[in-house]
């Protein structure tokens, strides 16, 4: 039963660019926490923003996704944070009810008898009493307080999503890099191979004595096959680099991974991509609800210090038993007990309490403002990854022709030249084309990855409004 009035303002979202129209912006948001809610563990903490990665059926990512949720340090300690935030729920509910407390003494005191001054006289006193007091919420101070807690563990709870969503994101971002790199590695390989057939063809020419090939030709090419074999030990360092981000982002000994399969694809699948209205990013982005859930905390604390405008309201009942020995403390004659109640209220505190309120309006508004940026950045994201799918689209098909073309190219360079039909710097520009190519291609797909995960980011998970 409501015996009190609420100060201090409710609850409305802010207006920004993402709030246009009222007809398509959701207002909805999950209600205060319950104060009795339980504790969300590190396996039950929902998890629906994370689905997306479910569509490149990976078995190696699904396992590093599970051992990731399971065994992230980052994790665990937004998980206890979330904990921490419960309890403090609890700890500002804990004032809507009564205090209670009981105790129990007895004191054995002696002093010199006044009659008798060589005697001493005994006196025992034995006291039992219970003591209850409660503080009436009178302006809803209480509960406005109780309602920061819990909007504030709802801000805990969305972090820890927007924490897993991040790390997924990387965790994917990682082993599409590693599977760019092993192609990189292969093709390296392949190239380092060409070079080295040269060198070798080079080689019998100058020691045949064939016309037009001379030492400097044969110093050309070893020069060319050793930059290519250091390119490739520069490509196995990078690989070695993103395995051990990886045993680290895992919660894994640097070094565990060796061996990683290949089969995951080089580009992310093609689909087209269907944004909802502003209000369904609000509603699917952990951070963004986050920043809103710390928004109405701090509208609540404004009731919190206007409440502390007007007076204080304290109800206290006590009673007990009081006598000089044991036997016969509980009889009626030895009740004692009172009733009190106490208004306080603060006259004057040198403006402290009004500079409060301000103060609270004011990060109030700050919040706002924070949160506005936030939402316009997040459609500024969207818009961005947007982009870059659809130009980055048209580069990596360019680049697969270009690529093809050069391949081509080398190739009928190595037999010309085998066959003393041109020479060997014709050879060697083919294979600069052809090598330049292939690294802008595998550049392009790399981008491509990125550009699709920095997508599912700014969506808080895949394309799909979820109703």
């Amino acid at each position: 039963m409501q015996v009190s009035c609420t100060l201090g303002p409710d609850y409305q979202r802010p207006l920004t660019l993402a709030k246009s129209d009222s007809d398509t912006v959701s207002a909805h948001y999950r209600g205060p926490a319950s104060e009795n809610q339980s504790e969300q563990s590190l396996g039950k903490v929902p998890s629906e923003q994370l689905d997306w990665w479910r569509a490149y059926s990976d078995p190696l990512l699904d396992q590093w996704v599970d051992d990731l949720l399971a065994d992230n340090l980052d994790l665990r300690s937004a998980a206890e944070r979330i904990i921490q935030a419960h309890e403090r729920v609890v700890i500002a509910g804990g004032e809507r009810w009564p205090l209670a407390a009981f105790n129990v003494d007895g004191t054995r005191g002696f002093s010199p008898d006044l009659l008798k001054p060589s005697e001493r006289s005994y006196r025992s006193d034995v006291n039992v009493g219970l003591g209850i007091s409660w503080q009436a919420d009178l302006f809803g101070k209480i509960r406005r307080s109780v309602e920061a807690a819990q909007y504030q563990s709802l801000a805990n709870e969305a972090d820890y999503l927007a924490l897993q969503h991040t790390l997924v994101a990387e965790l994917v971002r990682l082993r599409a890099s590693v599977a760019v790199s092993q192609r990189e590695l292969a093709v390296q390989a392949d190239i380092v191979d060409s070079r080295q057939r040269t060198l070798d063809t080079v080689g019998r020419r100058y020691r045949l004595g064939v016309k037009d090939t001379s030492a400097l030709s044969v110093y050309t090419a070893e020069e060319n096959v050793a930059s290519a074999q250091a390119q490739l030990v520069v490509l196995n360092q990078q690989l070695a680099e993103n395995l051990l981000v990886l045993d680290t982002l895992l919660n894994q000994r640097p070094g565990t991974l060796q061996e990683i399969a290949t089969d995951f694809p080089l580009l992310p699948l093609s689909a087209g991509v269907t944004v909802g209205v502003p209000a369904a990013l609000l509603d699917q982005r952990p951070d963004i609800r986050g920043n809103e859930f710390r928004l109405m905390a701090t509208n609540a604390q404004v009731g919190v210090a206007m409440a502390d405008l007007f007076p204080d309201l304290t109800l206290s009942v006590n009673g007990g038993f009081t006598s000089d020995q044991w036997g016969g403390l509980f009889d009626n004659n030895n009740a004692l007990g009172s009733l009190t109640g106490q208004i306080t209220t603060r006259l004057f505190e040198g403006g402290r309490l009004q500079a409060q309120i301000r103060l609270r309006e004011s990060e109030l508004r700050e919040q706002a403002a924070q949160y506005a940026k936030l939402v316009l950045n997040a459609l500024a994201e969207v818009e961005t990854a947007l982009l870059q799918e659809h130009y980055l689209a048209e580069q990596v098909a360019l680049l697969q022709r270009s690529t093809s073309a050069a391949r081509k190219a080398e190739a009928l360079a190595e037999r010309r030249y085998q066959q003393g039909i041109s020479s060997l710097l014709e050879l060697l520009e083919a294979q600069r084309r052809r090598q330049n190519s292939e690294r802008s291609l595998l550049a392009a797909q790399r981008a491509s990855w990125r550009a699709r995960i920095d997508l599912h980011l700014a969506l808080g998970g895949d394309w799909v409004n979820k109703s």
